[in-house]
């Protein structure tokens, strides 16, 4: 067991990266998007069922995300734990103080990847590429299957609305009252599964021998009450950013969105897959307009886009970096 007081530097670490994770996390942005909740209301909300989503299913995908991307002979250090929660750490904070959502784990895949490639007499051997593959593949078919599910899912939607005979607009608006009411349901459903998920990205990197991996409790408390935080006073920035920018939802397209990203996000959980919920989620927000045949601010992709395609090198950068600097004021333990 590592000293007391790394443990607990390794905590204030954990939480202030699960910090930076819920203050980037835009699961709440359909509520926001089809008017059923206001901007304060649904990131306190969002921020309270992180927090129980963190301690039901973060367990599985934070050990993969802490054992599972380097090679069974390789052992990260404590400093190199403290150099990849550092490092994913800046890179969040910055993007969430513009608004942006980014990938976590594409943050940490690089913050990994930093740190272990310029270790002396390892480089690529100190990988595991199973793990690894796995994870990139995911970024791939993720929002693949978030512009589908979304797409589809808004097609049946309009097909079971189209067998409904309704007279005039107070009965479209009947319709839409009750998307919203079950689009609610699906979002906490997708927050509840989503922070599982992510908390991994934070608290992953802790469950290592000399830290939490016998005792998981104390990190996903810490990841839990640092998701939860982050969420309700800086989540707003990127809920509304996705929210008014990038198409226009009502209820029914809401609640497609959310049935894609809920379903791909729990059972990704399930399976310990760390899974971008960034990526499905604006996705599925494609799919829904493609349907509906809305405009998609292409500038607002655009800068989604490029933030997603430099994270994992930008945090590899970061995290070599400082390793280094670790090295020069002797910080190895």
């Amino acid at each position: 067991m590592a000293d007391p007081t790394l443990a607990i530097a390794a905590l204030g670490l954990g939480f202030f990266v699960a910090f930076t994770i819920g203050a980037n996390d835009e699961t709440m942005t359909p509520a926001v998007g089809a008017g059923l909740l206001s901007l304060s209301i649904a990131v306190l909300i969002g921020g309270i069922f992180n927090f129980i989503g963190v301690f039901f299913l973060g367990e599985s995908v934070s050990k993969t995300v802490g054992n599972k991307f380097t090679d069974p002979n390789f052992t990260l250090s404590l400093s190199m734990v403290f150099v990849i929660l550092i490092s994913m750490a800046i890179w969040l904070f910055i993007v969430s103080i513009k608004g942006v959502p980014i990938s976590s784990t594409q943050s940490i895949v690089g913050s990994v990847l930093g740190v272990v490639l310029i270790q002396p007499g390892w480089g690529l051997a100190a990988l595991n590429f199973d793990t690894l593959f796995l994870v990139v593949a995911s970024w791939v078919i993720s929002p693949i299957l978030g512009l589908l599910g979304g797409y589809g899912f808004y097609r049946f939607i309009n097909f079971l609305r189209s067998q409904v005979k309704t007279q005039g607009y107070s009965d479209y608006e009947k319709q839409e009252k009750i998307a919203a009411y079950i689009l609610a349901i699906f979002l906490l459903f997708s927050v509840f599964s989503r922070s599982g998920n992510d908390v991994a990205k934070a608290i992953g990197p802790l469950m290592v021998e000399d830290l939490f991996l016998n005792d998981p409790l104390p990190a996903l408390i810490a990841g839990g009450f640092g998701m939860c935080l982050g969420v309700i006073i800086l989540g707003r920035r990127v809920v509304k950013k996705l929210a008014l920018d990038v198409v226009a939802l009502s209820p029914m397209s809401a609640l497609a969105a959310s049935v894609s990203v809920s379903i791909i996000m729990f059972f990704g959980t399930l399976m310990g897959i760390p899974l971008s919920g960034s990526h499905i989620l604006v996705a599925a927000f494609i799919g829904v307009g493609f349907v509906n045949k809305e405009k998609v601010d292409k500038d607002s992709l655009k800068e989604i886009g490029i933030s997603w395609i430099i994270t994992t090198p930008i945090s590899a950068v970061f995290s070599a970096l400082v390793f280094i600097i670790f090295g020069f004021f002797g910080l190895n333990f």
